[in-house]
């Protein structure tokens, strides 16, 4: 793909996402300029003694040329994350993208501006951590992940083809998908598994308090791994994506009363075929990913 490369990046939101595209871009030798905001200035001059960022403050004076500004910050925050790029350097040049994992509240404000919605393509890379902060940032942390980038009626085909290739260049596998799809599938596989593993540790620790994790095997620390995710993220994760969410939880509770069911009823050979149906389908397509 013959694109042309940003001659700056500018990354809102310097924790572990944000973090972890400058330390790829700064390993990997980016042979333009690279930047940092967040309302943190102490995250920004710890960045820049890195040498991640050029800039040791949120002054970006010096900041010429295209910019592709990429929005690292809890989903709520969007407006305040904008105005703070506003305040900090010219917007004419500049191509807007997001890493959210939601997309409808994206959609809403960027419906109301339509200059902004011009220049900006919402994308989301597949990739995290429960840890989060800059402390906890990684150069490989996209490396053979999805990154997934969400056309509108308004985006150009050069700049979806610059934003391929910025994710690639991070080493990520993009592909394309509808941002209503997007808040769909989402809701099921990453924001539903949240929901759970937050409400399991709430009824856990209600129940038994400190005596949780003192007769597990092992396997609950795995399960309940991302109930230690950035609350702040979360928080805005489930308000921006409600709908589908919601819908999501209302479909795990048919899933979860068939099993309450099955276990009332206590008929080995049905509870013995619902696991049999389960793990058969679970492996099935886990050798086809």
């Amino acid at each position: 793909m013959r694109t042309k490369s940003f001659h700056n990046i500018l990354v809102v939101g310097i924790g572990l996402i944000g973090g972890s595209i400058l330390r790829n871009l700064s390993e990997n030798k980016f042979s333009g300029h690279l930047y940092g905001l967040d309302l943190n200035e102490d995250i920004i001059n710890k960045a820049h003694k890195l040498d991640l960022i050029e800039n040791s403050n949120n002054n970006l004076e010096t900041v010429t040329g295209d910019c592709l500004v990429v929005l690292s910050v809890p989903t709520l925050s969007f407006e305040n994350a904008i105005s703070l790029v506003k305040e900090s350097l010219a917007v004419e040049k500049v191509l807007f993208t997001d890493t959210f994992s939601s997309k409808s509240e994206v959609l809403l404000l960027l419906d109301s501006n339509p200059d902004l919605k011009s220049r900006f393509v919402m994308s989301h890379p597949i990739a995290g951590s429960e840890k989060s902060g800059l402390v906890n940032s990684t150069s490989s942390l996209f490396k053979n992940k999805l990154a997934i980038i969400s056309p509108h009626e308004f985006n150009q085909q050069d700049d979806l083809e610059r934003l391929q290739k910025f994710w690639e260049r991070l080493g990520s596998k993009v592909t394309f998908l509808d941002a209503q799809e997007h808040d769909r599938i989402f809701a099921k596989t990453s924001h539903l598994p949240h929901a759970l593993a937050y409400a399991l540790m709430s009824y856990l620790f209600n129940d038994l308090e400190h005596d949780v994790f003192s007769f597990s095997g092992g396997s609950l620390e795995d399960y309940t791994r991302i109930a230690s995710s950035d609350s702040i993220m979360w928080k805005d994760i489930m308000i921006s994506n409600r709908d589908e969410l919601l819908k999501a939880l209302d479909g795990f509770k048919i899933s979860l009363d068939q099993m309450f069911d099955l276990i009332e009823r206590g008929n080995s050979d049905d509870i013995k075929e619902f696991l049999d149906n389960i793990k058969l389908s679970r492996d099935s397509l886990i050798k086809e990913k």
